[in-house]
């Protein structure tokens, strides 16, 4: 095989129904192929690469070092081991070979399946951003506060990696300060008032973003629209440089009538607020007027802070009618607080909003006492002479930074005892669904169904809503922009010198064109293989003219039917081809390396050490094709095996330029894009390349799909005791088709998703 994937996961051949015990067959059948095809550099005292076969004398001593067959089952797998230029085992000897391993050091009962374990997962940064949003109904952009979340096995989900430093708990505490700003009020709410910034005042001088700047005497005038008649508070805030003998001095203007002059003495960054109360007799249309009265210019005083006098107009406010009811609070606040009840005492409403805030904020239902703790706060704001109010805002402060909100919690029935298997109650259960789906919490409805106990009854129905909520855009941006990589976009800039007319909107089409196929196929439960085989695309003006396709207008998006083979699915998608190319070339080996690994999970091992790196174009001067470059550099039979492997689908793109384009010349020569697989197998250019997955490896595809998608839902790597798991998951989805929604159904009801094995105990 070529496109061997990682073979822990792989299905394993028919094994006679009373096959002789492991170490029977370990004796007779296994080690004399090893000690035939490995010893001479890997046994026998020989350690090649530091790493040998003798340590292992029996299959307790391989089951305490599993990372270490894994990879000699991977070499095994991807025809690795042994090297090119050394005899090979015939197909039946590998494949046996494979056999045992997975049977001896991999052992699964499919009856009995291991779910796993999940480390206690933090929230990572997005995700805390999106339950604040959904938490205080306010959008709030927090991300570039907190520092970046590291990745595990692609994904920034993962418990193992998601660590939490003291760094961490200050940003944490103040993105939560700045989104409470935004969604509550604890102080009396202003009256009703009407502004204008400096900036949008008439009159000479500079206007901009710090207000209306005067280097010389001069006058601002405004309008307001006032409905309602009464008294006012008219608010000029103002501040200004010193002149020799003093500091600016303005006048103020209310319907042509001059209500006073005032001195000016604030410094420019500081400006001071004037008050005047005016009466409006009638609504209508009001005028208002601000004098700079006394400029000053005197270069030669002993003090240079004094020799230009100006005047900075920040901004103009009218505040009423005085006797109106204030503001009402935000909705965010009054969705928080809810109503203080007659004759409620102040902890008695405190006690109230944290219940009910914690419940949300929490994922859960309030334990008992919890929600006592935060009137501690209320008190210490009441030591303090803060009011009610402020005293529960400090709460809702604690409450955002606690491990209960910043940890995904996961209760289990028996604490400490890691053999121990439990199914994962409801409330965990919708914080799994809402988190793997949408990348926030979970909404009211999940909430009340596990409230009830009724999640699971409804859970097809609920997966479905989730699915088909706007919300669900965050699974093809997080999993997919992820997994396709889409997400390193942001940093594939092709040459401006090479590529000229390649631009960042172009780029950003790119990523738009590949998410909005993944989001039709998930909103319509479409094949997953169109993903690389569909014969439509969406696209709009600008990137039809990049391809070359005609007759598309307009910056719109819309679906489009593709009759150029080679442009079909993601292999000819903008988005990959720029993620696997260098900024002035492309890179087979790239591109090579994302279909094993992204599409076919299969990893190939690291490069060697002290392998000198590819020549870059720019740099090459004997007019070789990268081809040509890359098969001298695989005359080192270090690089042969690996590349034998990538470069054979790599070349088959290679008509593709770095920047998405289409291209026939390479260095002035016609590109060569055929490849040959390791079992003999020819094919020639992206469209026969597609046929081979889609014919040989379509199953391939489909469970590394699985295991990617599990991994990310549960936010851990999956491994070999889930071979059973993902084996359902993979028949589930093709008995509907190889649909891409029944594929995330089968993940949610696999039992992974819906069980867990205990924490080991301290």
């Amino acid at each position: 095989m070529v496109f061997a994937r990682l073979a822990l996961i792989s299905p394993l051949a028919a094994v006679a129904a009373h096959a002789a015990p492991p170490e029977e067959r370990w004796r007779a059948e296994v080690l004399p192929l090893l000690e035939h095809y490995c010893f001479d550099c890997h046994g026998d005292g020989i350690r090649k690469g530091e790493f040998d076969l003798d340590r292992f004398p029996d299959i307790a001593s391989m089951h305490s070092d599993r990372e270490a067959w894994k990879k000699i089952r991977t070499h095994l797998d991807q025809q690795l081991m042994p090297p090119p230029d050394e005899e090979q085992p015939t197909e039946e000897e590998r494949k046996a070979m494979i056999r045992w391993i997975d049977d001896a050091v991999f052992p699964v009962d499919p009856e009995n399946p291991d779910p796993g374990r999940v480390t206690l997962r933090r929230l990572n940064r997005l995700e805390y951003q999106n339950t604040l949003r959904d938490l205080l109904g306010v959008k709030v952009e927090i991300l570039e506060l907190l520092p970046p979340d590291d990745s595990g096995y692609g994904f920034d989900n993962i418990g193992d990696v998601l660590s939490m430093s003291p760094a961490h708990l200050e940003r944490f505490l103040e993105a939560a300060r700045i989104a409470l700003d935004a969604a509550t009020h604890p102080d009396p709410m202003p009256l009703p008032s009407i502004q204008r910034h400096g900036k949008d005042i008439p009159g000479p001088g500079d206007r901009g973003e710090e207000g209306h700047f005067f280097f010389t005497s001069g006058r601002a005038e405004t309008t307001f629209e006032v409905k309602k008649s009464g008294r006012y508070r008219l608010v000029v805030t103002a501040g200004g440089t010193l002149g020799a003998d003093g500091p600016p001095t303005m006048d103020v203007h209310f319907r042509g009538k001059k209500l006073g002059t005032r001195d000016v003495d604030a410094p420019l960054d500081r400006a001071s607020h004037h008050s005047f109360e005016v009466e409006v007799q009638r609504p209508g249309k009001v005028e208002v007027a601000v004098d700079f009265t006394n400029d000053r210019y005197d270069p030669d005083h002993p003090d240079p802070d004094k020799r230009d006098r100006n005047f900075l107009l920040e901004r103009v406010s009218l505040v009423g009618p005085l006797d109106a009811p204030p503001l009402p609070k935000p909705e965010s606040h009054r969705r928080i607080y809810g109503e203080r009840r007659s004759g409620e005492s102040e902890e008695s409403w405190a006690l109230r909003v944290f219940t009910d805030f914690g419940r949300r904020a929490f994922r859960r239902p309030v334990r008992d006492g919890e929600a006592e703790r935060y009137l501690g706060f209320v008190r210490l704001a009441k030591m303090d002479k803060l009011g009610i109010e402020h005293g529960i805002r400090l709460g809702l402060e604690a409450m955002l930074v606690s491990p209960a909100f910043l940890y995904r919690e996961e209760p289990q029935p028996d604490p400490g005892n890691a053999a121990g298997i439990h199914r994962i109650d409801e409330h965990a259960l919708a914080s799994r669904l809402s988190y793997f789906l949408w990348s926030t919490m979970p909404d009211d409805r999940l909430l009340k169904l596990a409230d009830e106990g009724k999640l699971r009854d409804n859970l097809d129905a609920e997966v479905n809503r989730l699915l088909d909520s706007p919300r669900a855009s965050a699974l093809v941006e997080n999993f997919g922009g992820q997994w396709l990589q889409l997400r390193d976009l942001r940093s594939a800039e092709p040459s401006p010198k090479a590529f000229p007319k390649f631009d960042r909107r172009l780029r950003e089409d790119m990523r738009r064109e590949t998410e909005m196929l993944l989001e039709h196929l998930i909103r319509h439960d479409r094949p997953l293989a169109e993903l690389l085989d569909a014969d439509y695309t969406f696209i709009n003006e600008r990137l039809a003219r990049h391809y070359g396709i005609p007759d598309i207008r307009g910056r719109e998006f819309r679906r489009v039917s593709l009759k150029d083979p080679h442009r079909r699915g993601l292999l000819g998608h903008g988005s990959f081809l720029l993620v696997t190319s260098h900024p002035l070339r492309t890179s087979p080996v790239l591109r090579g390396k994302f279909v094993l690994e992204n599409l076919l999970d299969t990893a190939p091992p690291p490069p060697p050490q002290n392998v000198p790196p590819l020549t870059s174009a720019e740099e090459h001067q004997d007019g070789l094709t990268l081809r040509q470059q890359l098969e001298k550099h695989r005359e080192d039979p270090n690089c042969s095996a690996c590349h034998a492997l990538m470069d054979p689908i790599g070349f088959s793109l290679q008509r593709f330029d770095a920047d998405g384009s289409w291209r026939d010349l390479e260095a002035g020569q016609p590109i060569d894009d055929s490849g040959e697989l390791l079992d003999g197998r020819k094919f020639k250019g992206p469209a026969e390349l597609r046929e081979i997955l889609l014919s040989r490896h379509r199953s391939d595809f489909h469970r590394s799909a699985v295991t990617k998608l599990l991994t990310y839902g549960l936010g851990r790597g999956t491994d070999w005791y889930d071979k059973p798991a993902i084996d359902a998951i993979l028949a589930e989805t093709e008995r509907h088709g190889g649909g891409t929604r029944a594929m995330i159904h089968a993940v949610i009801h696999s039992v992974p998703f819906q069980f867990r094995r205990g924490d080991p105990g301290n």
